[in-house]
């Protein structure tokens, strides 16, 4: 029979870490495109009438579709319909004569080509331009970033040292310990990246927020001194390059991040989905092989799977990262839709529909 006294210490583990985990989740005061509850009640009723944002992916099945399924799987998880266009449909895709688009996504994928004729850089191009020119939000993420860039008139080019972009894996695994995490990046104040991040992770007294990322990169984008278009959001912490930027287009942003936010969500929701079911099966093992008959040997097993189901559940810093990023496009998203659907909200309340 296990010591009453290692029971009671185990309980107090457990109350102790839901205390402070609570206090880690503190937030700030809310950012402009964070939902208020009036929104996201209309969101409802919309949703409720099989009306939905619209979001155009750009989709090449043969070039990073992998990524970018598990970014199109976030969106449609917020509430989005998302449309994949392919490079050869191009803006002759009926989602552009017969659609009110409220997002575009620019993916991953193979380096960008040189030649401006080429279908997906095309493509690509007229998404970027269209989003500015129409007011639409817009993220980028790897590849999609450095289109972004390439568009608002900066240069593509190869990391100028690919191992040192890469340098800092070890001192990320160690302070993460995840090694999905092979990346450091430093957001400075006064952006709407940093908003987003600061209301997720809590104040910050420092002018710049910095998190663990998943890079898959070599090319990135070359800062313009004179480029007025872009705002540089955020740099690796080990060589300085370009790691996100954006653009005010009109009440919305474009966003590029050269990091993979999706993948980052979605190795840690395996991660932690593996933990919890080794925590339950090792519980259901230990009483299993243990004493049905003593109360106390069962309540230790469960208290010990609870406070490592507790461990697991709390999310990193990277991970709240990642999805304050995506958070920042899926909101501005929802927010263009609600103004587009705003007649029709009048509408419903009107007759009390």
């Amino acid at each position: 029979m296990f010591p009453r006294s290692l029971f009671s210490g185990l309980l107090a583990r457990a109350s102790a870490f839901i205390s402070s985990n609570s206090a880690a989740n503190t937030k700030t005061d809310k950012f402009p495109f964070e939902l208020d509850t009036d929104e996201k009640i209309k969101l409802e009723q919309l949703n409720h009438q099989k009306i939905k944002p619209i979001i155009v992916a750009l989709y090449d099945m043969n070039d990073g579709s992998a990524n970018a399924d598990l970014a199109i799987q976030h969106f449609e998880d917020k509430g989005a319909n998302v449309i994949r266009v392919s490079p050869q449909q191009g803006l002759s895709h009926p989602v552009f004569t017969t659609g009110n688009i409220n997002g575009i996504y620019l993916p991953g994928g193979s380096d960008v080509s040189l030649d401006d004729n080429d279908p997906r850089k095309q493509f690509e191009g007229e998404l970027v331009k269209k989003a500015s020119y129409e007011d639409i939000p817009l993220l980028g993420i790897c590849r999609g970033q450095q289109v972004i860039g390439y568009y608002n008139g900066l240069e593509i080019k190869d990391l100028t040292d690919y191992d040192k972009h890469y340098d800092g894996y070890d001192e990320v695994y160690h302070a993460t310990g995840n090694p999905d995490f092979n990346h450091q990046v430093v957001v400075k104040k006064g952006s709407q990246l940093y908003t987003a991040l600061e209301y997720k992770l809590g104040n910050s007294e420092c002018h710049s927020m910095e998190y663990p990322v998943t890079c898959l990169h070599h090319q990135h984008v070359l800062n313009n001194p004179l480029n007025e278009n872009l705002n540089i959001t955020g740099r690796s912490k080990f060589d300085g390059s370009i790691e996100s930027i954006e653009k005010k287009t009109g009440r919305y942003y474009t966003i590029g991040v050269q990091h993979h936010s999706e993948v980052t969500v979605d190795a840690c929701k395996t991660a932690r989905e593996n933990k919890i079911r080794e925590a339950r099966e090792e519980a259901e093992s230990d009483i299993f092989n243990g004493s049905y008959f003593d109360l106390e040997f069962t309540l230790f097993a469960q208290v010990k799977a609870f406070v490592k189901i507790n461990q697991a559940q709390k999310k990193s810093r990277g991970e709240i990262a990642a999805k304050a990023e995506l958070g920042l496009f899926t909101n501005q998203v929802k927010k263009q839709f609600l103004g587009q659907n705003k007649e029709q909200l009048i509408v419903q309340k009107r007759f009390g529909e």
